[in-house]
């Protein structure tokens, strides 16, 4: 009896450090990613203030957006005509592959290297996740704007290129332009494009997503303009929010919601 109370004061010495580190691990990794929440909503201030700070160049930008889509439009039905005389068992295959990309795979992929980087203490992965995901949530809800304004009608309803239901919310039919697959691939790759620095990598990465445009094209889900409309806006998107970050990394607080030292406690901003 007497030997009990050294064993037990023993496991606690043993024990409870093991407890204190595993809640110092737990708060230390929800303050990471509480701080990750922060920098998604400073670059959405960044992302949909920006056409209030565009100069010259941006504004050059989006005309040769508009120019590119507009010129890929009038190339709509002679791109569907090829991808209907290119349709076998073999490229059925390879589209159902690379579309992956834009869908579950890349979203899975990008939750993979966020939630690897942040348990790992790996800052590359997790700032690549988390700058990944942060491109196609910002990009995506553009494009979902875009999509319910504009009212396309898909290639699939044989309705042409031409047809439009202005302000359409639940009709799938009518939700065509620009394509959002395309926006994911393109901005995923994008940033790891830019993350990794690597010629090859690059024209691989590129290169998987325009198989996923294409296969969006060869579906029927999307006309040639859709695709070349959001790869541009994805990767302009993706690529500026990419810049921002490493330009505010280590710097003063952001744009958007910050938690800032204020009198007698702490204060609540949002900086735009």
């Amino acid at each position: 009896m007497r030997g009990r109370p050294v064993v037990l004061f023993l496991f606690l010495c043993l024990y409870l450090p093991s407890i204190s580190n595993a809640q110092s691990d737990t708060l230390s990794l929800a303050h990471v990613a509480g701080q990750d929440g922060l920098t998604v909503l400073h670059a959405a201030g960044y992302v949909f203030t920006g056409p209030t700070r565009w100069g010259g160049s941006d504004w050059a930008k989006f005309g040769g957006m508009a120019a590119l889509t507009g010129g890929a439009a009038l190339l709509d039905d002679e791109w569907l005509s090829v991808m209907d005389r290119n349709r076998n068992k073999v490229n059925d295959r390879v589209s159902d592959v690379v579309v992956q990309f834009g869908d579950a795979g890349g979203l899975v992929l990008v939750g993979g290297m966020y939630v690897t980087g942040l348990f790992a203490r790996n800052t590359w992965l997790r700032e690549t996740g988390l700058l990944a995901g942060t491109s196609i949530l910002m990009a995506g809800a553009v494009n979902t704007v875009m999509k319910t304004i504009v009212g396309r009608a898909r290639p699939y309803t044989g309705l042409g290129n031409h047809e439009f239901k202005p302000f359409t919310i639940s009709n799938d039919d009518y939700l065509s332009f620009p394509s959002g697959h395309t926006v994911v691939a393109f901005s995923l790759s994008t940033v790891l494009s830019r993350r990794i620095g690597n010629t090859w990598a690059s024209i691989g990465l590129y290169a998987l997503a325009t198989g996923t445009a294409l296969s969006r094209n060869y579906t029927r889900n999307h006309w040639l303009s859709d695709v070349v409309c959001g790869g541009i806006l994805s990767t302009l998107i993706s690529d500026s929010i990419v810049s921002w970050y490493e330009r505010e990394k280590g710097g003063p607080p952001g744009l958007g919601l910050n938690v800032l030292p204020g009198p007698g406690g702490i204060a609540i901003v949002y900086i735009f």
